[in-house]
């Protein structure tokens, strides 16, 4: 009986424990619209009882068996409530809060949804481009995401550039607040135009692929989507300092109000930087002002918001082989000791340093000598100058028509004004320093040195500057409606018209009178003297009017989300050419004049400046566009899901493969067409995130990014430009990403991308004179290169560990391989048999490859109250290791001194990356 006893006792004790063992509940709560992570989100499962997310947005729990219901709150945000039932096994949960209204970038900004939207996209945190931004462009940070490659050129502040997948910024959708900001002539965007906007940043959404934008957009290989605090921000005013190495120092001031009483909300931030740049003569000189201004009125929110980033900055315009930079790391990287050895015969600089810029020379104007004389101390003055100002204003009114529609309307406006300054005469070296002999110039000009055949202090090179002025105006109209639970229908117009104004300007004259600006004959007349401010060399202007129409009808129903876009486009160009003859009618008589020349009748004399002359133009030339896409998100599970997407694009082509120099059309102009797949697939765990995705592009009718020429055949004088409308290319790979939460301390993410971009075209470009007769043929095969420009292989190890609450240190070790020299396609002619293009086997040979490199950058920073001040100081030390590496490359580059096509190092050149830099900050918040 006793022994009875014991058993039931026994049982008993595995029952109570059984029933009092503990289970983690553990989630992450995020921001529906811009997917960040909330901090400091209350998580209730009782009276009293609850817990907060974590700097990650994470919550844990440990909790008995049971039924629970959950209650996750925080400011500004609705309020969710969820059943759980806790049974034998751990849970994880996903919570996204919606803002109490309708944020207006929901329906406008296109932002992806974690398991809802079926695209790979990756999330940069405000927390994220505090800690490592490090006073770099906005690109450099987004190396941090899979398939993206993103450098700073020619180390100039501003100059950064990014291709995602191997489609460079052209074809990258750059979006900021739902507004399309990418050039509308080339497509490029000039991140020195953005600078200071990490001040006031909401979110940054990296979209890969076609992406999610309801907009015609040139989202090929991705879109870019950075949002701006507004009136949902949290309320408070803050101070920062940031000092770093080369002379660099920044101030920084932000403020917001949050939602007042009256339904205001105000948002401005200001800024001011100044540096010397770790590239020689790179320095850099630039402002930021924001200001927004929110109003709730009724189902309205009115917004006004006011941007700019008026600055300058020395460049480093101009690739140079390896070998002018680091002999010993050139002779390790592929050139040879017999070249390097002829170059030094040619007098060609070698071994000047990393931080070596030829855009620059000594010049002293109160120095008076008959000889070209360099001494010590003579002023450093730039040759290769940046300076622009491009504010922009948009006027939003959100309307929450009632709970199913929503109608927003955004007008907005960019005034660019501004360009780049250079020297006329590009190989004028001095062979002491290997920098611009400006000082032989500006003697020269001046008259002072035998044997003084200037007397009239004609200026044979001068500084000018490349002007591009730009008006921008658009208007942007979408509506969102839910036609019942499971589907819901947006779309609108899409509305824009530019006009960019280019030209050549004289800047300084170098001690001269005045410059000769006569391309015809060279006459030395009242006609073709320039004076500073005058315009030479060229005078046009680009217009582009834009119309488009958008529609996309969403599906969600339980565990599966699926949409289906199409949108079209129609694009008008005109270009304008105030340099090209100009035609005069008097009477019957029409006369052509030419820049530069005079022509007399009836007495009379008229020039190309005269009144009455008709300008040169084109036409109006429309070309349509549409983007056909759609895809399905499925969610297995609470922790897994798996999407697809697939898209078809029609992209008219960009204004500048359109038209040549003379004002010409280009014949034979196609569309860029784009096929689209993508697959993917999440799984989350409350220690584990994993997300592998797949795609495959085929690009067909891609422009080349540089006019190409060719010579008449009969008369070597005449020269035709090619526009390469036939090159296709094929871009597969794969991208993983990977967290781990060690601890609640401590997280190691990796990220992997294994690209595999191949051209796959052979064609010819047949040329055309301007009565439409074949004039000449020019063949290229480009089967089976890979795409340069960008590296294939990208790998990315990072760990965070905050030690103690407020402080941290991290780490990131990054390394890019696989990354091939830009090429020129018309050197792969297989029609010529002398071609070094192609190996014995008749296969065109690979541009030369760039040499694998790595970087390490490490961050730290700690956090703390001063009752109601919060204090933050953070580090950064960027290529802690200093390696020595190169970032971009051109293959047999043709403007070397001593050029040649040898497919290698020895004709390839680059720019090289930068050394080791620091940057230290105080932030200051109330």
């Amino acid at each position: 009986m006793k022994k009875f006893y014991l058993i039931i006792i026994y049982l008993l004790g595995i029952s109570l424990l059984a029933t009092s063992q503990n289970y983690v509940v553990s989630g992450l709560v995020t921001d529906y619209t811009v997917g960040e992570p909330l901090v400091g989100v209350n998580v209730i499962y009782g009276p009293g009882k609850g817990t907060v997310t974590d700097i990650d947005g994470v919550f844990t729990l440990n909790l008995p068996k049971g039924e629970y219901d959950l209650e996750i709150s925080y400011i500004g945000f609705i309020k969710q409530t969820k059943h759980i039932v806790v049974n034998n096994k751990n849970l994880f949960l996903n919570f996204e809060l919606k803002t109490l209204t309708l944020d207006e970038v929901t329906v406008v900004g296109d932002l992806a949804k974690t398991r809802e939207t079926p695209i790979a996209f990756s999330n940069i945190t405000p927390v994220e481009i505090e800690e490592q931004l490090a006073a770099r462009d906005i690109p450099l940070i987004l190396n941090s995401t899979p398939g993206v490659y993103a450098t700073q050129s020619g180390g100039g502040d501003g100059d950064a550039r990014i291709n995602i997948r191997g489609f460079n910024q052209r074809n990258v959708a750059v979006m900021l607040d739902g507004i399309p900001v990418n050039d509308m002539e080339n497509g490029w965007v000039y991140w020195s135009n953005w600078f200071g906007l990490d001040a006031v940043m909401r979110g940054t959404q990296v979209q890969r692929g076609l992406g999610m934008s309801k907009l015609a957009i040139p989202s090929v290989g991705g879109t870019i989507n950075i949002t701006t605090k507004g009136i949902d921000a949290k309320k408070g005013i803050n101070v920062k300092q940031e000092i770093g190495s080369n002379g660099y120092t920044r101030t920084s001031l932000g403020m917001t109000t949050g939602r007042l009483n009256n339904g205001l909300g105000v948002t401005f931030a200001g800024s001011y930087k100044k540096g010397n740049g770790w590239v020689d003569q790179t320095w850099t000189e630039g402002w930021f002002y924001f200001m927004r201004i929110d109003k709730e009125i009724g189902k309205h929110v009115i917004s006004v918001t006011a941007m700019g980033a008026p600055q300058k900055h020395g460049q480093r315009s101009y690739k140079k082989r390896m070998s002018a930079y680091d002999t010993a790391y050139a002779l390790d990287n592929g050139m040879s000791e017999e070249y390097i050895g002829n170059l030094i015969d040619k007098e060609v600089p070698i071994d000047m340093g990393l931080r070596y810029n030829p855009n620059w020379g000594y010049l002293d104007r109160a120095y008076i000598t008959d000889t070209d004389t360099v001494f010590p101390g003579t002023q450093k003055t730039s040759t290769a100058n940046n300076y622009y100002h491009k504010p922009m204003f948009s006027l939003r009114d959100f309307w929450s028509v009632n709970e199913k529609l929503y109608i927003s309307n955004v007008a907005y406006l960019s005034i660019g004004n501004g360009g780049g300054t250079s020297f006329s005469n590009s190989s004028s070296l001095d062979t002491e320093t290997n920098q611009v002999n400006l000082q032989k110039t500006y003697n020269s000009n001046l008259n002072i040195i035998p044997p003084y055949f200037n007397k009239n202090k004609l200026s044979s090179d001068i500084m000018r500057n490349a002007v591009n002025n730009h008006f921008w105006l658009g208007l942007l109209s979408t509506f969102d409606y839910k036609i019942n639970d499971a589907f819901s229908l947006s779309g609108g117009i899409d509305l824009r018209t530019y006009k960019g104004e280019h030209y050549r300007q004289v800047d300084d004259l170098l001690g001269g009178n005045y410059f000769l600006d006569d391309a015809n004959n060279n006459t030395d007349n009242d006609t073709t003297k320039r004076y500073v401010g005058d315009i030479i060399g060229y005078h046009n202007d680009a217009i582009v009017n834009w119309g488009g129409l958008f529609a996309q009808l969403k599906y969600q129903v339980g565990n599966l989300t699926a949409f289906i876009n199409l949108s079209g486009s129609m694009s008008a160009y005109k270009r304008i050419d105030y340099f090209l003859p100009k035609t005069l009618t008097v009477g019957d008589t029409t006369m052509e004049i030419k820049y530069g020349d005079e022509v007399t009748y009836n007495g009379v004399t008229y020039d190309h400046n005269s009144e009455g002359l008709k300008t040169n133009e084109t036409n109006w030339n429309y070309f349509p566009g549409f983007t056909l896409k759609g895809g399905a998100n499925y969610n297995i599970n609470e922790q897994m899901n798996a999407f697809i997407n697939l898209g078809y694009l029609s992209k008219a082509q960009r204004f500048a493969n359109v038209y040549d120099y003379e004002n010409n059309l280009f014949l034979s102009i196609k569309n860029e067409k784009v096929k689209a797949i993508e697959l993917g697939y999440s799984y989350v765990l409350p220690k584990i995130t994993f997300n592998l995705n797949t795609y495959y592009t085929v690009w067909e009718n891609k422009p080349a990014d540089k006019k190409q020429y060719m010579t008449d055949p009969v008369d070597p004088e005449i020269r035709y430009t090619i526009n390469i409308n036939n090159m296709n290319a094929l871009h597969k790979g794969i991208e993983l990403e990977f967290g781990y939460r060690i601890t609640k301390n401590l997280t190691l993410e990796s990220i992997l991308s294994l690209g595999d971009w191949k051209w796959t075209s052979q064609d010819t470009a047949f040329v055309y004179n301007d009565n439409n007769q074949l004039v000449g043929k020019r063949a290229f095969d480009a089967r089976g290169l890979y795409v340069g420009d960008a590296a294939q292989f990208q790998n990315r190890e990072s760990i965070r560990w905050e030690i103690i609450r407020g402080l941290y240190v991290s780490g990131a070790f990054t390394w890019f391989g696989k990354h091939y020299a830009e090429f020129n396609p018309l050197d792969y002619d297989p029609s010529d048999p002398d071609s070094p293009s192609f190996d014995d086997k008749g296969d065109p040979i690979q541009s030369w490859k760039i040499p694998n490199y790595y970087m390490v950058d490490v961050n730290a920073g700690y956090s703390w109250n001063i009752k109601d001040v919060n204090m933050q100081i953070r580090a950064s030390v960027l290529n802690l290791l200093n390696d020595t590496y190169v970032t971009d490359a051109q293959n047999n580059d043709t403007y070397l001194s001593q050029a040649s096509n040898t497919f290698n190092a020895n004709s390839a050149s680059v720019h090289m990356g930068m050394g080791r830099r620091f940057i230290v900050s105080l932030k200051v918040s109330l």
